[in-house]
């Protein structure tokens, strides 16, 4: 949880919430998608779904999904 930048490569899930890493932070994009690549990072997106370079679940784009993941009733939520 709260992984660092650096520590990216060693977490095992990724949740993203309103952000396009891929113009907004471009070297942690490429982190992200090594840690994809190499460890098998399962990664979530909650926003605007966009091409980030690598293969992601997009949860929704609302409050709601936001809400409803917090509180359990996601399906992704079993993967937290």
């Amino acid at each position: 949880m709260n992984s660092r930048i650096p520590g990216i490569e060693q977490t095992d899930l990724l949740i993203m919430v309103g952000v396009n890493p891929r113009t907004e932070a471009p070297v942690l994009n490429a982190r992200i998608r090594k840690a994809k690549e190499m460890n098998g990072l399962q990664i979530g997106l909650i926003g605007s779904a966009s091409n980030l370079t690598y293969n992601y679940t997009h949860l929704g784009n609302s409050t709601q999904t936001l809400e409803d993941l917090c509180n359990g009733h996601h399906p992704f939520y079993e993967k937290l």
